[in-house]
Parts: C-alpha cells; sequence; structure tokens
C-alpha cells in the first residue's frame, strides 16, 4: 500500500471517530435534556463551527501561519473527548435509572466541565522534575552518579508559549546532568524552521552533550527538518545507531515505528543498532515507544527511555494507553534491567492533563550491589 493511501485511509478513519465523537454528544445532550428549538439550533451551530474549528486552524497555520485559531480548536477537542467518555458512561447509568436520565444528563454537564477545567489548569503548570535513582548491573564504580536528563514529547510548535520553552531549558540546566538525552516527538508544524527554537536548544548543556532519537511527530513534519533541526542545536541523532561515550557509556537509539511506513527509514532495528557492542558495558536504549523492552533485556539492554503515551494526558486516552501499553508511563524491572517511560515535557493537541503532569526526568546511575 502507498504512502498516500495509508495517509487517505489514517484521514478517513480519524475524521469518522472525531465527528462521530461529536454526534454521540450532541445526542446525548439532546436525549433527555436540551430540547427546545433554540437549544437545539444553538447546539448545532456551536458543534458544527467548533468541529471544523481543528480542520480550519490547521490549514491556517500550515499555509498563512495564523497560530490563534489552535487554541481553541484543541481546547474543544480536548473538552469533547472527556464528554465523550463521561457520556458513555451516562448512557450506562440510563439503563438502569432511566427515570433519572435528566438528572444523570446534567450531571455528566457538569463533572465534564469540571474536569475539562482541572485539565486545563494542570496541563498548563509548568513541568516538574522527577529524579529516581536506577542501579545498573554492570556500571563501573566510577560511573556511580551518572546523571541523565530524559525528555520526550515536547511537541515544540510555534502557536505554544515560548516562555514555557526557556523555563524548560533553564530547569534542565541547573540540573548539570552528564547527558541529555531526548527520546522523540521535540517538534510539531513549523518548529523545526523557527531559528529562536534552534537558538535556544543549542542552549541545552551536558557534559557529554544532547543525543535525540526520532518519534512519529519527526515523520509527520519531516525528517530533513529534524536533521536540521538538529545539526543545528548540536543534537546527535541515533537512528538505529550506537555511541559509546568516552566513560564506556553504550547508547543506542532506535527509530520510531512510523518509519515503517515511510522510505527514509525502515523502522527500528535493534540488532542493528547494538551490532558490535561490548556486553559488558553497560547499554542504554532510546526508543519513543515503550515497546521492545523485554527483546532488548535478553540483548543485554540494562536501561531503556521512552515516552510517547503521554501518561494518557485526558479521558479517554489514559484508559487506552493503560490497556494498551505493557510500561505505559513510570519505572518497571525486568530481571536486571530497567524501562522509565516518562509523562513527556510537553503536550500534543489540547493543553489538558488530568491525571499526570509534564515531567522532566532525572535519572541517576548506580552499580547494582
Amino acid at each position: 500500500m502507498s504512502r498516500w493511501m495509508s495517509m487517505v485511509i489514517f484521514i478517513t478513519i480519524a475524521s469518522a471517530i472525531y465527528f462521530g465523537m461529536h454526534y454521540f454528544v450532541y445526542k446525548s445532550l439532546t436525549r433527555s435534556w436540551l430540547q427546545s428549538p433554540g437549544q437545539l439550533r444553538f447546539l448545532k451551530w456551536l458543534f458544527w463551527l467548533s468541529g471544523f474549528s481543528f480542520i480550519i486552524s490547521r490549514l491556517l497555520s500550515g499555509y498563512l501561519g495564523f497560530e490563534m485559531l489552535n487554541h481553541y480548536a484543541f481546547t474543544w477537542m480536548g473538552i469533547m473527548s472527556i464528554a465523550f467518555t463521561f457520556f458513555i458512561v451516562q448512557r450506562i447509568l440510563v439503563l438502569f435509572f432511566s427515570k433519572q436520565a435528566k438528572t444523570l444528563t446534567i450531571v455528566t454537564v457538569v463533572l465534564i466541565g469540571a474536569i475539562s477545567l482541572y485539565s486545563l489548569i494542570n496541563g498548563l503548570q509548568a513541568p516538574r522534575v522527577k529524579k529516581m535513582i536506577v542501579p545498573i548491573k554492570n556500571l563501573p564504580q566510577t560511573l556511580s552518579g551518572f546523571s541523565i536528563v530524559h525528555l520526550s514529547d515536547l511537541h515544540l510548535e510555534p502557536f505554544k508559549s515560548k516562555g514555557v520553552i526557556f523555563d524548560i531549558i533553564e530547569k534542565v540546566n541547573a540540573l548539570n546532568a552528564d547527558l541529555i538525552v531526548i527520546t522523540g516527538d521535540l517538534i510539531d508544524g513549523g518548529a523545526a524552521q523557527e531559528p529562536l527554537f534552534c537558538e535556544k536548544l543549542k542552549e541545552l548543556q551536558a557534559k557529554h552533550g544532547v543525543i535525540a532519537v526520532t518519534g512519529n511527530h519527526e515523520y509527520y513534519t519531516g525528517l530533513k527538518l529534524f536533521s536540521k533541526l538538529g545539526e543545528c542545536s548540536n543534537f546527535r541523532i541515533l537512528r538505529n545507531q550506537s555511541e559509546t561515550l568516552p566513560n564506556g557509556l553504550q547508547i543506542i537509539g532506535l527509530e520510531d515505528d512510523e518509519g515503517l511506513r515511510s522510505s527514509a527509514s525502515s523502522g527500528p532495528d535493534l540488532d542493528k543498532a547494538m551490532a558490535g557492542l561490548d556486553p559488558q558495558k553497560p547499554t542504554i536504549m532510546l526508543y519513543h515507544r515503550p515497546m521492545l523492552f523485554d527483546e532488548a533485556v535478553a540483548k543485554g539492554v540494562d536501561l531503556a527511555l521512552a515516552g510517547h503515551t503521554h501518561a494518557g494526558q485526558i479521558p479517554p486516552m489514559d484508559l487506552i494507553v493503560w490497556f494498551y501499553y505493557k510500561y505505559p508511563y513510570g519505572l518497571y524491572k525486568k530481571d536486571d534491567s530497567y524501562i522509565y517511560t516518562t509523562a513527556g515535557v510537553g503536550y500534543w493537541g489540547p493543553a489538558m492533563r488530568f491525571l499526570s503532569s509534564s515531567e522532566i526526568a532525572f535519572i541517576e546511575l548506580v552499580p547494582k550491589e
């Protein structure tokens, strides 16, 4: 199947889901509550205009550089996502308490409003620094205390606050890490072409510099633009490659799975990335998705760092992420190896987080006793 055909199928399915959610929420509001002609007219206009605001905002942003509508479009998308989830619960409750249908609808709307507001406030908070100590079996005593700042899913876009990006870079540099790693989804849209992002990312400081890998959004934006930004910002980008630091620490970086649908990559290749590595030296794997960890452990990887899940951000993605991924968020151990899946520094879509927080992961390595 050609790349264009895959894209058409993806857009068709995504549009069906997106507008299907709108229809479900609209019908849920009007089944037992809002039914007067004026209310129905208002709701129809609100849902049609707000629903199409996402498509219009993307077109205005991409072709005219007009970014302001993005904020409304993405926030509306987040509210619809939350509303869809809670109205499913409401529909189930109505099956058992049919006489309370109107009351249940009103209560559901209040809950949706409260959770949406909380998620928006929480999503706009500055990322916290989450610190952890990870024991590594092959780590020599001389490397005890080696520190890594793990960043993922910044999703830099022109319409997002530049001040937030500046604060993140300031926080990271204040940690004085030995190494900074970025596990994908650094950029979106036209961010790669804005000189400001390059200038600020270049300020990231660590003893062993910055190593990055691709995420799915690097493919959506364009690998050439990502490579150009990496070169400008002095990042080393690993694409199914490895790098051994002067202290002997081995870093491997895998391509994102989106590469399977691109002529520019064949997707993640663990064997290729680990070719020629010393099994007696500690190995760290950078991979955008929290997958392939079990296979990596069998091949001698001591620590895997991943992102992609955002820890769900908002319902129903919270539930989907925790059901779909084996290692959705946090630190997990298998045999003598670990994987840390971060909730991400930024967000995609609505600036909303319900049960998670944006974070900068600070990992200190120590020898396993």
